[in-house]
């Protein structure tokens, strides 16, 4: 699985946990747009998953992403 797919995934599972109803992640949203449906606690989780399934922290590049395609980056070129 692709690490846009991953990540889209994630946001969707949880959104749908908390009652939303996201088909699709719009990846220029920043990461804690209303229109994800996640607030700080979700994405700390969304985090720590994506950590453990890419092995490397996306907060680990000198400027921490704003946006889910920012995140998407970050992951695709950091070395494992």
């Amino acid at each position: 699985m692709d690490v846009r797919a991953r990540i889209e995934s994630l946001v969707v599972s949880v959104n749908h946990r908390n009652g939303g109803n996201l088909v699709r992640l719009d990846f220029s949203l920043r990461l804690l747009d209303p229109a994800v449906g996640l607030d700080s606690l979700d994405l700390a989780e969304v985090m720590v998953d994506l950590e453990r399934q890419m092995g490397r922290s996306p907060f680990d590049s000198p400027r921490p992403p704003r946006t889910w395609d920012e995140l998407a980056v970050v992951l695709e070129n950091c070395p494992a």
